[in-house]
């Protein structure tokens, strides 16, 4: 691709992809606040009851609606635009994607992922207490790991409807944007890099937007060795499934302190390093049938 006007028209398709998605958060969050507001408004009248209250329940019930109504709504449109702007290619079989080895890989390398994220957010709490204070009231206000609702979008939604977006859609138009570089390998991590950054935007705040943007690179990472967004969809279920059920019961004890943050960083990089040793021993990488492959991309990603 010589032209950089098709370069940038690559990158600005994958900004609108990131855009369309932003908005629909905002019409869909707006839409459950309206229709919840006026519900318990109504209520409210006719009980006689503190209208004041009800209108703040319910603002809090629009969020969580509208996180849950996003990602189902997400879903088919980002399944469609994936498949007709990859070539309209099929979703191929996941069993041909998975080996016992590659499980082994995907499981660790969550688990590593996760644990340097949780790290990172708590270095943030220190470096940057005022920004996590404002993603604390955030999580607290959508109940994520606490409503049901939240936690089927968050668990079982989002690993499917964010790798449609990010790992599908963004990545496809940012590896189109490098499709010219003859180093294969570095244009790859630029086009990577650039679907990681988008993710981090997605999350509309710092904190989440940080280690979404490292979680973004390892699932980037996936997507491309083995040409399939399989792998990245089940690390991404791995990695929320991990937060809410997992993780967050087994950390309880740990103090919230530098040292801390230190060991999760320093523990969550060596457990996701030994996933990707794992990972790299088999030899030859597979090529999903749902993929879409790219201009310079093989069987082989080792």
């Amino acid at each position: 691709m010589k032209n950089p006007g098709k370069k940038f028209g690559y990158l600005g398709l994958a900004l609108l992809a990131l855009f369309s998605s932003l908005g629909l958060q905002m019409i869909v969050a707006l839409a459950a606040g309206v229709v919840a507001g006026v519900i318990k408004g109504m209520a409210a009248a006719a009980q006689g009851g503190d209208y004041a209250a009800a209108v703040m329940e319910a603002v809090e019930t629009g969020v969580v609606w509208g996180v849950l109504g996003y990602h189902v709504i997400a879903l088919p449109v980002y399944s469609l635009w994936y498949y007709f702007g990859c070539g309209r290619k099929k979703p191929g079989n996941p069993a041909r994607v998975f080996t016992v080895k590659r499980l082994v890989f995907i499981l660790l390398a969550s688990a590593g992922l996760y644990l340097f994220a949780e790290g990172m957010v708590l270095s943030e709490e220190f470096l940057t207490p005022r920004l996590f204070e404002q993603y604390v009231k955030l999580m607290e206000q959508a109940q994520f790991g606490v409503n049901p609702l939240t936690i089927i979008a968050s668990v079982l939604l989002a690993p499917i409807g964010e790798e449609l977006l990010c790992r599908g859609v963004i990545f496809h138009y940012s590896q189109k944007a490098t499709a010219d570089m003859a180093n294969r390998t570095q244009a790859f991590w630029i086009a990577n890099g650039i679907q990681a950054l988008l993710f981090g935007i997605l999350h509309a705040n710092f904190v989440q937007g940080s280690y979404a943007f490292v979680l973004g690179l390892g699932l980037g990472y996936l997507r491309y060795r083995y040409n399939s967004l399989y792998p990245s969809m089940l690390a991404h279920f791995l990695v929320n499934f991990l937060s809410t059920y997992v993780f967050s019961y087994l950390l309880q004890g740990l103090s919230e302190s530098v040292p801390t943050a230190l060991m999760l960083l320093v523990v969550g990089a060596l457990i996701a390093f030994l996933g990707v040793k794992i990972g790299l021993s088999e030899k030859q990488a597979g090529l999903g049938e749902g993929a879409c492959q790219e201009p310079g991309e093989g069987n082989d990603r080792s």
